[in-house]
């Protein structure tokens, strides 16, 4: 019997969170990710969602790795191209969870900026609680973030839905045991919550 239910945040409960299209040309690149200008800054940025580096050793990294120096800026910069907006159809299908009485969390992985800008535009107040990768010092898939989840939460992976617009997560959920199915929009999450028996039909 599920207990819980598990959200992704960007790609399922919020859209244009994407900062690269903006932030590579500011930084004057052409490309389209970090990992075409270097691999090991998508590693160093991984480092920083699991809370490991702080942005400010990013940026030092960065500046190491790439031999230059970052353009003029007030703010985090990693936060600097950060609009995400929520996706209505499915915060509506959250709150039908609540009210059914389901327990909904956010299980996301997320830098530091990102995450007060959620904050700040009240994006995770929908869930019960959010389970963020940088404070947890874990990330998706790496098993042992849904095993915390299921620890904090007291239930085993058998009682816990989960979904992702990622399927490496979606994977690694399933393979942990958990119920886990691959957001592609609140129509199809809504179908396949009801055939696992979450909403009533």
């Amino acid at each position: 019997m599920i207990k819980c239910c598990i959200f992704d945040m960007g790609g399922v409960m919020v859209r244009d969170f994407n900062i690269f299209p903006e932030l590579l040309p500011f930084l004057g690149f052409t490309v389209n990710s970090f990992a075409e200008i270097d691999k090991r800054l998508s590693g160093e940025l991984l480092r920083h969602s699991r809370g490991e580096i702080s942005e400010e050793e990013f940026w030092k990294l960065y500046t190491a790795i790439t031999g230059r120096t970052l353009p003029p800026h007030d703010e985090a910069l990693l936060g600097k191209f950060f609009h995400p907006k929520i996706d209505e159809p499915t915060a509506e299908l959250v709150g039908e969870l609540k009210a059914a009485g389901m327990r909904v969390v956010a299980g996301t992985n997320v830098i530091d900026a990102h995450y007060r800008i959620h904050h700040t535009l009240g994006q995770y107040a929908v869930f019960d609680k959010v389970y963020a990768s940088h404070l947890m010092g874990i990330a998706k898939p790496d098993p042992a973030f849904y095993e915390y989840i299921l620890k904090a939460e007291g239930i085993q992976a058998a009682d816990a839905f989960f979904t992702d617009d990622m399927a490496g997560n979606v994977s690694a959920a399933s393979g942990a045991g958990l119920n886990a199915f691959v957001y592609t929009g609140a129509a199809a999450l809504r179908e396949r919550l009801r055939l696992t028996g979450v909403l009533p039909s």
